[in-house]
């Protein structure tokens, strides 16, 4: 008998991504929520747990103190401190990542959320030179308006229930999304509208540069494909 190796994705397959982007948001905050807990538990004041855990993964306000912590340039878009705003983060994600996965764009899900999320992370470490800001950075409401950009621009013609009446067209939800994201940031200091415009800028302009012929996710995904290739379990069948 003739015996075939095979190789199991080491990372998923290649329509995970939303699956995983979804999953990183909600493992950390589980994290974060079981340490805050315990911080509880052991009636230590919940500032302490803020400054000694939770804010080493925000975006500090100050560039200077950045430096001490760089690795939160990639981790603050993960980071929210407040269930709602997860929540609703996730329902945009879901709904506009499900529709680049649906139309084959899914390997460009990682680079947008990649690139708006650092772009986004050093324009505010600039402007925190610039002047004195108020509060650190955090959650995912930059790299979801890049993924709802770059939805748009990749498929405009998109429509959701196609099969009742007519129906409904992704610049409609897109406008939804654009209307209550304006609301809330009125909540927030002027540098999380310009960070958020930013994100959104870099959705089309990596959308412009895909349709141009420069993918500039192809790293990623070569690394991606590496990683699977050479680490990956063999089985034998």
């Amino acid at each position: 008998m003739q015996q075939h190796t095979t190789q199991k994705p080491l990372l998923g397959s290649d329509n995970n991504a939303l699956v995983a982007l979804l999953a990183i948001h909600l493992v950390s905050y589980a994290l974060l929520g079981f340490l805050k807990v315990i911080y509880f538990l052991d009636s230590t004041p919940i500032e302490q747990f803020y400054k000694n855990v939770f804010h080493l993964f925000t975006l500090p306000n100050n560039g200077m103190v950045w430096l001490k912590q760089p690795w939160s340039l990639f981790t603050y878009y993960w980071i929210h401190d407040g269930f709602w705003g997860l929540f609703t983060n996730m329902i945009w994600l879901s709904v506009f990542g499900y529709v680049l996965q649906n139309k084959q764009f899914n390997q460009h899900l990682f680079p947008i959320y990649f690139y708006s999320g650092l772009i986004s992370g050093l324009s505010f470490l600039l402007l925190s030179l610039i002047g004195q800001l108020t509060l650190p950075l955090m959650g995912a409401n930059m790299t979801v308006t890049a993924i709802v950009v770059a939805a748009i621009l990749l498929i405009p013609q998109y429509k959701f229930l196609p099969h009742i009446g007519k129906g409904i067209p992704l610049w409609i939800i897109a406008l939804l999304y654009f209307v209550i994201q304006t609301a809330s940031l009125t909540q927030y200091p002027l540098v999380n509208t310009i960070v958020t415009i930013i994100a959104g800028l870099v959705g089309a302009v990596y959308v412009l540069l895909l349709k141009k012929g420069t993918d500039l996710g192809k790293w990623m995904h070569n690394l991606l494909h590496w990683l699977n290739k050479s680490a990956a379990p063999k089985t034998n069948g």
